[in-house]
């Protein structure tokens, strides 16, 4: 059990809501310009669809082992402190290479130890919630991340277009904030009398159980295999969208910061009402609508023509991305029992990682093989029709998943 002295589990919640702000900020200095900045040093399409798939691969993939070791040691701070320092020490030599491939081995590295920090986070985050309340709580998480995202990216835009498209000063800042928001988190103090053998923690690695450990939850298993095929088509379009905007459109990096910006100030706008909407009418008709709606984004990308276009994009899918925050991993912690939290939620980024790997490989080497025969306009508008319609049709899908009636009575008494 994790303790903190004189305060518990509100005094636990300020300090996560300070990591989170921290945490945020630090990313959003460096994250929205990644694919971009790859693009500008001569990345292909093939070769962004790779990034976009470390991405999911290994942030996602990745965790079920330390799912498991979260589990077993009860060491979530620990885990989530050291990790999140390495993964942005990976910045610096980032910013330093011009190489495209180099810069793609060391996203696949940030990608790869930023994977051990999330299902730590999300079991911190259920020890210290209620069903009663989890949704709003998810929402103000939410929230302080758009804060701190919404002054990165106000900033880092315009810092690398005026030092001539370099990331170096950026990323100087956002380690200096990663190690800050950290640190926050070492106030909290962890149980250390757990006692874990050698042996046991070996299974952590062991992955084939992990066809049972589904099959035992038929909620699980449902909304499991609808958000790999969701994902899919979803991760098809992310490559398209980096050629769109750094290559058809050729913004800047202030106007690609600037999208975000605007992106970040909608979700913020609508997350409270969007919290307390999931909390008094449920999660799941809110999720329905959040799925159907990304059918409008590859749409909108496919005919914008300006910045302007996918400016206003943003604050549609911004106040959509508020009804996904409030409702997809509140649903999951709901579904699953309090002392598999870490192991489940990395099961489920797992598979939805090797979801979204799949969809960006294909999706960025597919419009890579048909701009050869077909053009890049033309390539890039069929694969953004593909996308759309996989995600109209798997945003439906989500209509079978079961809402606990327990849980929403719950909610919505509280």
């Amino acid at each position: 059990m994790l303790l903190m002295a004189g305060s518990g589990k509100t005094g636990k919640l300020r300090l996560m809501y300070g990591r989170a702000f921290a945490s945020s900020l630090s990313n959003s200095m460096i994250s929205p310009f990644i694919y971009v900045y790859a693009a500008r040093i001569g990345a292909s399409p093939g070769e962004i669809g790779w990034m976009h798939s470390f991405n999911n691969l290994f942030v996602n993939s990745l965790q079920v082992p330390w799912g498991r070791l979260s589990d077993m040691l009860g060491r979530r701070v620990s885990i989530i402190v050291v990790t999140s320092i390495l993964a942005s020490l990976i910045w610096i030599p980032m910013a330093l290479t011009s190489e495209p491939k180099i810069f793609l081995l060391l996203v696949a590295l940030y990608f790869l130890l930023s994977s051990a920090a999330i299902p730590a986070w999300n079991a911190l985050l259920r020890e210290t919630t209620q069903p009663s309340s989890r949704s709003i709580v998810v929402s103000n998480m939410n929230i302080a991340s758009l804060l701190g995202s919404l002054i990165a990216t106000s900033l880092s835009g315009w810092l690398i277009d005026y030092s001539g498209g370099s990331l170096l000063t950026p990323s100087v800042i956002a380690v200096s904030v990663s190690l800050a928001g950290s640190l926050i988190l070492l106030r909290i103090r962890e149980d250390r009398n757990r006692k874990t053998s050698l042996r046991s923690i070996m299974t952590a690695f062991r992955v084939s159980d992990i066809p049972s450990l589904i099959n035992e939850n038929s909620d699980f298993k449902l909304f499991l295999k609808i958000s790999a095929l969701q994902g899919f088509f979803m991760s098809y379009a992310w490559p398209l969208f980096t050629i769109t905007t750094a290559t058809i459109l050729n913004l800047s990096m202030t106007e690609v910061g600037a999208i975000s910006v605007i992106q970040t100030i909608a979700t913020l706008t609508a997350q409270p009402l969007i919290g307390r909407l999931a909390t008094l009418k449920g999660k799941k008709r809110l999720m329905v609508m959040y799925y159907v709606s990304l059918t409008a984004v590859p749409l909108a990308y496919c005919f914008a023509q300006s910045f302007l276009h996918l400016a206003i994009l943003s604050v549609y899918l911004g106040i959509m991305l508020a009804a996904g925050n409030a409702t997809i991993l509140p649903y999951i912690l709901d579904i699953i029992p309090e002392d598999r939290v870490g192991e489940l939620t990395s099961i489920y980024n797992m598979v939805t990682g090797i979801s979204y790997f799949t969809g960006s490989v294909v999706g960025g080497n597919a419009d890579e093989l048909m701009s050869l025969y077909f053009g890049r306009r033309l390539s890039l508008q069929i694969g953004y029709f593909v996308s759309a319609a996989g995600r109209l049709v798997s945003g439906f899908f989500f209509l079978r998943i079961n809402e606990k009636p327990s849980t929403h009575r719950v909610e919505k008494a509280a």
